[in-house]
C-alpha cells in the first residue's frame, strides 16, 4: 500500500489562513461604498439680452421666436372678405393654423416665415369687434378687425312708377 505524501502544514502557514477569518481582519474591512457619479458641468451664459429661463426652453427662445398677425382691411362689412397676413421669424414649423372668428380652421403653408390667408365674413354677422388666432409651432397670435353691418339695398321707386 502506498501512502500520500504527509500533509505538513507549517505554522505560517496557518497563520496566513487564519488571518481573513480573525476577529481584527472582519473590523478593519471597510463596506463597500456606492459608486461616484459625476455630473457634467453646466455651461453659463452671460448674455443680459437672454433671460436664463428663456435659454432653459430651447433654440426657439434664444433666437427671438416672433409670431406677427395682421388683418387688412381693419373695417369688414358682413359678406365682405379681408386678408390675414401672418410673419413668423425664428420658428421652425412650416405650417400655421389659421382660426377665424366662427372657430373654423384653416392650414397655410409658410413659405420664408410668412403667408397670407382670404377669408370671408358670414353675410348675417353682427356688427362687432371680432378676433382672429393664428397658430405656428408653440407661439399665438391674434389680430382683431371691426365688422360693420351689410349695405342695405335701396329700393329705386322710381323705375316702378308709371308715367
Amino acid at each position: 500500500m502506498r501512502f500520500a505524501k504527509p500533509f505538513v502544514v507549517t505554522l505560517a502557514s496557518a497563520a496566513v489562513l487564519a488571518l481573513p477569518l480573525s476577529g481584527a481582519a472582519l473590523a478593519d474591512a471597510r463596506q463597500p461604498q456606492p459608486a461616484a457619479t459625476a455630473e457634467a458641468p453646466q455651461p453659463t451664459y452671460s448674455n443680459p439680452a437672454v433671460p436664463q429661463d428663456q435659454l432653459a426652453m430651447g433654440r426657439d427662445a434664444v433666437r427671438a421666436a416672433s409670431l406677427k398677425v395682421s388683418v387688412d382691411p381693419g373695417r369688414v362689412r358682413a359678406g365682405g372678405s379681408y386678408e390675414v397676413t401672418i410673419a413668423a421669424k425664428g420658428l421652425h414649423s412650416r405650417t400655421a393654423i389659421v382660426i377665424s372668428p366662427e372657430g373654423r380652421r384653416y392650414r397655410v403653408a409658410l413659405s420664408g416665415g410668412s403667408a397670407t390667408k382670404t377669408l370671408t365674413v358670414p353675410p348675417k354677422a353682427r356688427p362687432g369687434s371680432e378676433t382672429v388666432t393664428v397658430k405656428v409651432g408653440n407661439k399665438v397670435a391674434t389680430a382683431a378687425f371691426e365688422v360693420v353691418g351689410a349695405r342695405k339695398h335701396q329700393r329705386d321707386d322710381r323705375r316702378h312708377e308709371a308715367k
